[in-house]
């Protein structure tokens, strides 16, 4: 597999997963940041960088990162269920207390990512992690709004450079195909689309428009 998706990861979250796979090398791990959606957010300025590998490994991991000098900066959290107080220190923290916080979540399957060379490492696609973003947002997972990742969606959708098949299929995995097909409805009534899709997706997204409209007005 190319490792285009790896190099555009900034150095110090490379740096991380070297750190984690160099202790851990027969463990699968799936490594992405919030760097390459930042400039599509209105309030949030520090990154997040997510490690993703087997439950089992989660104290390991934060055993290893909490004993790094290079990483004492940043707030490790291991689970997805992200207590209030994580949320609201790493939203107040001052730039030169807190620079990331590193977020270690289960994962039981590692598809829709691309292998580094020679590596037990993975990065996941443009497209999983903008749905995993989403997934987070809705249930509170992250101190990332609901209204953050919809910047990111919209910007990227514009650009055009998604793989609306792809994104579909992912989004209904994680019970966000409703969600997207409203997206991609409204996206197209506003001339923004810059890909070509399947009509269907915009069929669907209307009728859960008009349904959506109809629970309001109960």
């Amino acid at each position: 597999m190319t490792n285009e998706l790896y190099d555009k990861l900034p150095e110090r979250t490379k740096r991380i997963g070297k750190r984690i796979t160099s202790n851990m090398p027969h463990l699968p791990f799936a490594l992405w940041d919030l760097a390459e959606f930042m400039h599509t957010f209105h309030n949030v300025r520090r990154n997040m960088v997510f490690i993703e590998c087997e439950k089992v490994a989660h104290g390991e991991v934060k055993r290893l990162l909490a004993s790094d000098g290079e990483f004492r900066d940043c707030i490790v959290y291991s689970g997805e269920r992200k207590p209030k107080a994580v949320n609201e220190e790493w939203a107040s923290a001052k730039g030169s207390e807190i620079q990331d916080i590193i977020v270690i979540i289960s994962r039981s399957d590692f598809m829709e990512t691309d292998t580094v060379a020679e590596s037990n490492l993975r990065v996941p696609g443009l497209e999983r992690r903008l749905i995993d973003l989403m997934a987070y947002a809705m249930r509170g997972y992250l101190p990332i709004t609901v209204e953050e990742a919809l910047a990111a969606w919209t910007w990227f959708m514009k650009e055009g450079e998604l793989r609306i098949s792809f994104l579909q299929r992912y989004a209904t995995r994680r019970y966000l195909g409703w969600l997207l097909s409203v997206f991609l409805f409204k996206l197209n009534k506003e001339g923004h689309l810059k890909t070509a899709i399947d009509p269907r997706y915009i069929e669907n997204g209307e009728r859960y428009y008009e349904a959506l409209k109809r629970v309001e007005e109960i």
